[in-house]
């Protein structure tokens, strides 16, 4: 008796799809309706697509997901790319650039508060920050130390901006002294309290590196 074995063909890749296409739309929809409502199956209705059609491109959500974190954070990369040897000034725009992804996507911001070191993308990134302090001799502890202070920082202001409560106003009125500080809290003070902490460690940097840079 002959025994037929019966190959299953993989279907070709769906038409009009890419990997950049479906990190983009991805991204769009986050901005949209918010992370904990973004799925697939949204997405590949955007796409005019069967959600499966997806995995052709990312093996699953989280890979997707992280598609979009390197795609939120190339732009703050290509700071850190540029010839220089200012590793105090590229710390300062890379600072001012991550913050703003916090007002420009504050729906995807969160993932990069919890996957900005689950990348390659981001590890590039940190590489090319790391690698203009080493040529500016400073040692890797140094680096170590000023990197996670000032990422810490960035991240950590950002957030607070997002997660403000609209229950706060009618609190901080109970309260004297609150709400006389809370007048240089409000939105419009931001950016200059922002700088102001930024310079106070960038300003450390500099004294701790006198004698290595």
């Amino acid at each position: 008796m002959t025994v037929r074995m019966t190959v299953r063909r993989r279907k070709p890749a769906p038409e009009g799809l890419s990997h950049d296409a479906i990190c983009a739309a991805a991204l769009k929809l986050i901005d949209r309706d918010g992370l904990a409502a973004f799925s697939t199956r949204k997405l590949g209705r955007a796409l005019g697509c069967e959600a499966m059609a997806i995995y052709w491109y990312y093996a699953s959500k989280e890979d997707l997901l992280d598609a979009v974190v390197d795609r939120l954070v190339a732009g703050v990369g290509r700071l850190a790319a540029a010839p220089t040897d200012d590793w105090v000034g590229v710390l300062r725009a890379v600072a001012h650039a991550y913050r703003r992804l916090a007002h420009e996507h504050p729906k995807a911001f969160p993932l990069l508060a919890t996957r900005r070191f689950a990348t390659d993308g981001t590890y590039a990134f940190m590489e090319r920050v790391f690698e203009l302090a080493r040529a500016r001799g400073i040692d890797d502890r140094t680096t170590a130390r000023f990197y996670r202070v000032v990422s810490s920082y960035v991240n950590g202001f950002a957030l607070h901006e997002l997660a403000a409560n609209p229950r706060s106003a009618q609190l901080r009125k109970r309260h004297a002294r609150v709400a006389a500080v809370s007048a240089y809290l409000e939105p419009d003070h931001l950016d200059e309290i922002f700088a102001f902490g930024l310079e106070i460690q960038l300003a450390a940097l500099v004294e701790a590196t006198h004698g290595q840079a």
